[in-house]
């Protein structure tokens, strides 16, 4: 009785440990988690850690809650994408993803950037009007901007592996208990 139980046992875990494991989570996107873009944004793409199903879409908002429109939304395998059809403002913008991942579980996020382009027209003005040292400066100035700008934050994803090791943990509290109550007995 005891080697089939713990046949059966194994055979579970075995069986669907794997299945508690992949849940498919947010590997990598464009624009990143925090990115202040400048320069016009014609492109979203969100890349999954595994394949997604083809219902998974995703909507882009500015910080009023104002649906922005995206076109051609598509899916194939683990990569989800879609282009603008204006271009944006500058402002805070959130995308807002829901996907099926390929084990069947529902999974949303969000993934605020910002938009900070230059205005060209007043840029090229100003540079007719300075003088030589002037326009040294303002590169040196701007070059320190950028670079403070462009430090991108880590993506905020919580790890997928938490919720099935506490299931696997306590499978085995449960599993090691029923066995030590069989000793006693």
């Amino acid at each position: 009785m005891l080697k089939k139980l713990s046949l059966i046992t194994s055979i579970f875990l075995f069986t669907f440990v794997g299945n508690a494991f992949a849940h498919t989570g947010l590997e990598s996107s464009s624009p990143q988690n925090g990115e202040v873009i400048d320069s016009e944004l014609k492109e979203v793409t969100l890349t999954f850690e595994g394949k997604i199903e083809q219902s998974s879409t995703f909507t882009l908002e500015s910080s009023a809650g104002e649906s922005i429109p995206v076109e051609d939304i598509t899916v194939q395998e683990n990569i989800l994408s879609g282009t603008l059809s204006t271009s944006l403002d500058n402002g805070e913008y959130f995308i807002k993803w829901n996907i099926i991942g390929a084990d069947g579980h529902l999974i949303n996020g969000e993934i605020p950037f910002s938009v900070e382009v230059p205005n060209t027209e007043n840029t090229t003005e100003v540079e007719k009007t300075e003088t030589d040292t002037t326009k040294v400066d303002d590169i040196e100035t701007q070059t320190t901007n950028e670079d403070a700008v462009t430090e991108e934050e880590p993506e905020q994803s919580s790890p997928s592996y938490v919720v099935p090791t506490i299931i696997v943990v306590l499978i085995l509290i449960i599993v090691g208990s029923f066995f030590m109550m069989k000793r006693k007995k």
